[in-house]
C-alpha cells in the first residue's frame, strides 16, 4: 500500500486498540474460545446511486472482509483475547454507512460451554430435518 493507506491502517488500528481497552475497563483477554460478530460500516461513494439510501446495502467493493477482519483481530490480540486462533465462531459483514457514522460494530463473548451445548444440540436438530426432508 502506498505511504497514505499506512498511516489510515495505523490511525485505525490505534483507534480500534483504544476502544477495545475501552470496552474491556482494565479485565484481562478472553483465554477461551470466542464467539465474534461484527459490523464493518464503510463510505458511501460519491457515485452510488442514492435511490438505494434505505440503509442497509451490501459493501461489494474493496477491502475484502477478511483483510478487514484481520486488521481489526490484530489489533485486538492481547486486549480482547490473547491470540485470533480463539475465534471460533463468527458472523462478519461489511456495508455502506448511509447515515455518515462509518466504523466497526464489535460484539465479542466468551464461548462458554452452555453455548457450546445450545449449538450442538441446534445443529443435530437441522441436519436430522434436513435428513427428513431428502
Amino acid at each position: 500500500g502506498t505511504a497514505e493507506s499506512r498511516k489510515r491502517m495505523s490511525i485505525w488500528r490505534d483507534d480500534v486498540r483504544h476502544e477495545a481497552k475501552a470496552a474491556m475497563d482494565g479485565r484481562p483477554p478472553f483465554v477461551g474460545p470466542i464467539r465474534l460478530s461484527c459490523e464493518f460500516r464503510l463510505p458511501v461513494p460519491a457515485t452510488t446511486i442514492r435511490k438505494y439510501q434505505w440503509g442497509w446495502l451490501c459493501h461489494t467493493k474493496k477491502p475484502d472482509v477478511d483483510k478487514l477482519f484481520r486488521m481489526l483481530s490484530d489489533a485486538m490480540t492481547g486486549i480482547v483475547w490473547r491470540d485470533d486462533s480463539q475465534v471460533c465462531f463468527s458472523t462478519i459483514n461489511k456495508v455502506y454507512a448511509w447515515n455518515g457514522s462509518t466504523g466497526a460494530m464489535v460484539d465479542v463473548t466468551e464461548f462458554t460451554d452452555e453455548m457450546a451445548q445450545r449449538f450442538a444440540t441446534t445443529a443435530e436438530q437441522l441436519r436430522a430435518g434436513i435428513e427428513a426432508l431428502a
